[in-house]
């Protein structure tokens, strides 16, 4: 449900800042990173107060489902 309305969101920024202004792009896509890892933080109890184990959580995540949120493809096209 979140990816589902964060996604056309994402998707603007990403086709928008990636031609114009691609730092600004790349500063915001992390932005919204740390507001997933928060995210999972507040949602699950195992996760609370463990921010790394909340990053490791989401790195999981996102290689499970590459496709989930529309920044991942582009911001992590390397992995």
């Amino acid at each position: 449900m979140l990816a589902e309305m964060l996604n056309p969101m994402l998707r603007g920024w990403t086709n928008y800042f990636g031609k114009f202004n691609p730092s600004a792009m790349k500063y915001s896509l992390q932005v919204v990173e740390r507001r997933l890892v928060k995210w999972a933080m507040c949602k699950y109890k195992n996760l609370r107060g463990h921010r790394q184990r909340a990053e490791k959580w989401l790195a999981s995540v996102r290689k499970r489902e590459p496709n989930l949120f529309a920044h991942w493809n582009k911001m992590y096209s390397y992995c």
